[in-house]
């Protein structure tokens, strides 16, 4: 499967700036490919501000289904959205069939106004290709029971596990630490796709985008275009067979 990352310099409020350059950075992915993720509120940066929720227009939704289509592929990412007079950080996975997923995140950052958001109360997880994927989001990584694989009758409940983030670079160690822990004690692939730049409160963040195997290892990029575009190869067997060799999930 072949994956590309995105991590952006998104400027925060500012939601057609956003898509303009995130459509930019589309058009550079000439080759063919699978799955195209971006990070967490990927269009108007981590804010709680209703004004910029997705309601009966949903122009993040749209882009993203509009790409799936155009690329043939998996798009994955988070949005602010309104239902039912409630908001929600909602992490879509849209399909080229133009099926559409999604996970409320679960848990709501209470540092900062998200705590005014709906929190969601179940796990999405999406079958596509012989994959099954997670959808997750920032600030579920600190939280292993809720992040945690099963396996059952010969069955992993998930292979992939994708956290969509706005992850600030102060932090920065905890976020590559947390990645590799979720990566080897599930013996998963996880994939964590963060933002770069600088937001509206002057917070910082460095990307560190990464996709990490059962091992806990960073998996190296096969082609690295610029800061903000990363592609990667994985196949299934690659999984099957690390999970083979080392069978912890019996003694779960």
């Amino acid at each position: 499967m072949r994956i590309a990352l995105i991590q952006p310099d998104i400027k925060d409020f500012d939601i057609l700036y956003n898509l303009n350059k995130l459509t930019n950075i589309v058009n550079c992915i000439k080759q063919d490919i699978d799955w195209i993720i971006f990070p967490e509120m990927f269009i108007t940066g981590f804010i709680t501000d209703r004004k910029l929720c997705e309601q009966s227009k949903t122009i993040g939704l749209d882009f993203m289904q509009e790409i799936a289509k155009e690329k043939h592929c998996l798009v994955e990412g988070s949005l602010l959205i309104e239902e039912n007079n409630k908001q929600f950080n909602r992490h879509y996975l849209i399909t080229p069939k133009d099926e559409i997923f999604y996970y409320d995140k679960k848990h709501l950052f209470s540092l900062s106004d998200e705590r005014k958001l709906e929190a969601g109360k179940s796990h999405t997880i999406v079958n596509w290709n012989d994959w099954k994927i997670n959808l997750l989001t920032c600030y579920d990584l600190r939280f292993p029971l809720w992040c945690r694989n099963e396996y059952k009758n010969n069955t992993f409940l998930y292979d992939i596990m994708v956290f969509v983030a706005s992850w600030p670079e102060s932090r920065s160690e905890q976020w590559l630490t947390l990645l590799k822990a979720r990566a080897i004690e599930n013996a998963c692939y996880v994939i964590g796709v963060n933002r770069i730049g600088s937001d509206h409160k002057g917070i910082h963040y460095n990307g560190e985008s990464h996709l990490i195997n059962t091992k806990g290892e960073i998996i190296t990029p096969k082609n690295k275009i610029n800061d903000v575009l990363k592609y990667y190869n994985v196949e299934k067997s690659e999984i099957d067979s690390s999970r083979k060799k080392f069978p912890v999930y019996l003694d779960w």
